[in-house]
C-alpha cells in the first residue's frame, strides 16, 4: 500500500522533472525512442536511432513500456507526440513507476525491520539528489531500477519470512526478475544479481533453477524478436552487444579511467549524502542490514576492478544502503540514552542533504541551454512557416530532443561535420560557435542567446565567514556564461539604384 511518505517521494521526483524538464545526451536513445513509438509505433526510416544509432544498441522493450503508459497524455495533447508537455509526461511515467516500485521496497522494509525503519528509508530517499533527480532520467540504469527495486523487495521478504516455503517462493520471484533485468535491460546488474542470489543460496531449489533458465530463454527470445524488428537487424540481442563491447573488447575504458577506490571514496558519499554515517552504523549493529550490505559491497568491489567508473553503474546499491541507514537509525533509537540525540542528528543530516539536493537540482537545471534555445527560437519565429534550422552537436547534447520539435512544417537538421559554406541552405542555426557563421561568412546574425552553467565561485574561508555572518549571504556564486546562440540568415540587401 502506498503511504504518505511514498507520495512525498513521488512529488519530489515530479518537482525535479518540472525544475529541469529537458534531457541530455545520455538520455538520447530512450527519449527519442519513446517519442518515435508514440508518433509512429511501427518502425520506419524516420526513427532517430536509424540515423544516430549510438555506440552500442539498446533494447526497445523499456521505451515500449513507457510509451504505452504515456499514450493517454498524447490523447490530451490533441493526438500530437511533440511538445514539452509530452516529454514531461514520459519522464513522469518513468519517475512515478520507480516511486511505485520504491513503495514496494519500503513495505518490505516495514516487514523486515519495522515501521520506523520504513519511514526513515523513504526520508533518506527523498533527501538524496541522485535518487530523486535521476529516477525520471531516461537512461538504461534508471529504467532497470524498476525491476531491481522489486527484486530487492522480494529479497527482504525472503529474509523476513519464517517459513521455508515462503522463502523459496520469494527467492524464485527474485531470481526471475533479476534474470529478466540482466538479459533485457542492463547486463551489468548481473554483478548485483549474483551476489543477491548467492547469499540466499539455501533457498535455491530445482524449481528455482528451472524458473531461472525458463525466464532466461524467454527473455532472450522476446528481446531478440522485438529488437530485431526495431533495429532492422536479424538476431539482435542488445545486451549481448553491450557485453561484447564493454567486457570482451574492453572498450569502456575509452570513456575514462578512475582509481580502484573511487566508488567507495567518491561516488558512494555523493550518492548517500547524510545517510552515509547511518548506513555504516547499520551494517555494524544490525545483522540483517549486514546481510544486505555485504553482498552489495562485494559487488561494488567487483565493479572497482573495471577502470571505467560511473555512479550510475552502482545505482542499485543506493536503496540497499538506504535500508541499512534506516535500520541503523531505528536500532540506535532503541537505546533510550541515545534516542533523542540520534533522531536530532538524523533530522539535521536529512535537512542538510535536502538543501544540498535542491542546490544540485538548481545547478543541474542550468545544464540544458540547447533545449531552452530551441524553445526560444520557436517563440521568436512562431509566425514563420518556412524554417530550416541546423542544430549543432553541443546544442543537441544539451536539451534538444524530438519532443521539442513542435513545428511540423519546419525542417530540423542535426547533420554533423558541415563546412561553413554548406550552411547556406539553412534559414536558422542554433550553435555553440557563432563566430564561425558571423565573422567568416557573414551570412548569419545572432537573434538570441542562452546561458548555461560553467562552475561555482567559492569564497575563501575568511571571506566566507564574512559573507555568512555580516551579510547573511551564501559564500558561493553560480557562474553562468553564454553557451548557445540562435542565428538567423541575413536578408539580402536590395540593390542600390543608379
Amino acid at each position: 500500500m502506498v503511504g504518505l511518505l511514498d507520495c512525498v517521494f513521488a512529488a519530489a521526483v515530479a518537482l525535479s522533472v518540472i525544475w529541469a524538464p529537458y534531457t541530455k545526451v545520455e538520455e538520447s536513445f530512450f527519449i527519442q525512442a519513446v517519442h518515435d513509438i508514440l508518433k509512429w509505433g511501427w518502425i520506419n526510416n524516420r526513427f532517430d536511432h536509424l540515423a544516430f544509432p549510438g555506440v552500442v544498441p539498446r533494447s526497445f522493450i523499456g521505451p515500449l513500456f513507457l510509451s504505452v503508459l504515456t499514450y493517454p497524455a498524447k490523447l490530451f495533447n490533441s493526438g500530437a507526440a511533440e511538445g514539452l508537455w509530452m516529454q514531461i509526461s514520459a519522464r513522469l511515467v518513468l519517475g512515478w513507476t520507480i516511486a511505485w516500485a520504491n513503495s514496494k521496497l519500503r513495505a518490505a522494509v516495514n516487514e523486515a525491520f519495522g515501521l520506523e525503519s520504513g519511514r526513515w528509508y523513504v526520508v533518506f530517499c527523498i533527501c538524496q539528489f541522485h535518487y530523486t533527480f535521476w529516477t525520471s532520467r531516461m537512461i538504461g540504469n534508471t529504467i532497470a531500477l524498476v525491476p531491481v527495486l522489486l527484486a530487492q523487495a522480494y529479497w527482504l521478504h525472503c529474509i523476513a519470512a519464517q517459513s521455508a516455503t515462503i522463502k523459496r517462493r520469494f527467492y524464485c520471484r527474485m531470481a526471475a526478475v533479476l534474470v529478466f533485468t540482466c538479459v533485457v535491460l542492463r547486463f551489468d546488474v548481473a554483478v548485483f544479481a549474483v551476489a543477491m542470489l548467492a547469499v540466499e543460496i539455501t533457498s535455491c531449489t530445482r524449481r528455482a533453477i528451472y524458473v531461472l533458465l525458463s525466464v532466461f530463454a524467454l527473455s532472450v527470445l522476446v528481446s531478440s524478436a522485438i529488437d530485431s524488428y526495431y533495429w532492422q537487424t536479424p538476431w539482435m540481442w542488445p545486451e549481448l552487444q553491450v557485453f561484447r563491447f564493454n567486457i570482451i573488447h574492453g572498450r569502456s575504458s575509452e570513456w575514462g579511467v578512475s582509481p580502484p577506490h573511487y566508488y567507495f571514496t567518491y561516488f558512494i558519499p555523493r550518492l548517500l549524502l547524510g545517510a552515509l554515517p547511518f548506513a555504516c552504523m547499520g551494517m555494524l549493529i544490525d545483522q540483517k542490514a549486514a546481510r544486505l550490505a555485504i553482498p552489495y559491497l562485494a559487488a561494488i568491489g567487483m565493479f572497482s576492478v573495471n577502470g571505467h567508473k560511473e555512479w550510475r553503474f552502482i545505482l542499485p546499491a543506493v536503496p540497499v544502503l538506504n535500508v541499512c541507514a534506516a535500520a541503523g537509525v531505528s536500532k540506535l533509537c532503541q537505546i533510550a540514552a541515545l534516542r533523542q540525540i540520534v533522531r536530532r542528528l538524523a533530522y539535521m543530516l536529512s535537512i542538510a542533504s535536502l538543501a544540498l539536493a535542491m542546490l544540485m537540482t538548481h545547478v543541474s537545471s542550468l545544464n540544458y541551454p540547447g533545449g531552452h534555445a530551441l524553445a526560444q527560437l520557436h517563440a521568436i519565429e512562431q509566425d514563420t512557416a518556412n524554417v530550416h534550422v541546423h542544430i549543432d552537436v553541443f546544442t543537441a547534447m544539451t536539451g534538444v530532443s524530438r519532443f521539442g520539435q513542435v513545428k511540423n512544417e519546419w525542417i530540423y537538421d542535426k547533420t554533423e561535420g558541415l563546412l561553413p559554406e554548406q550552411f547556406s541552405n539553412y534559414t536558422h542555426i542554433i550553435t555553440s560557435s557563432p563566430e564561425t557563421h558571423s565573422k567568416d561568412t557573414g551570412r548569419f546574425v545572432v537573434i538570441g542567446t542562452q546561458h548555461g552553467y560553467t562552475g561555482l565561485s567559492i569564497a575563501s574561508p575568511r571571506k566566507a565567514a564574512k559573507e555568512i555572518l555580516s551579510r547573511h549571504r551564501v559564500p558561493f556564486a553560480i557562474r553562468q556564461e553564454p553557451l548557445v546562440w540562435i542565428m538567423r540568415k541575413r536578408q539580402q540587401e536590395p540593390a542600390s539604384k543608379v
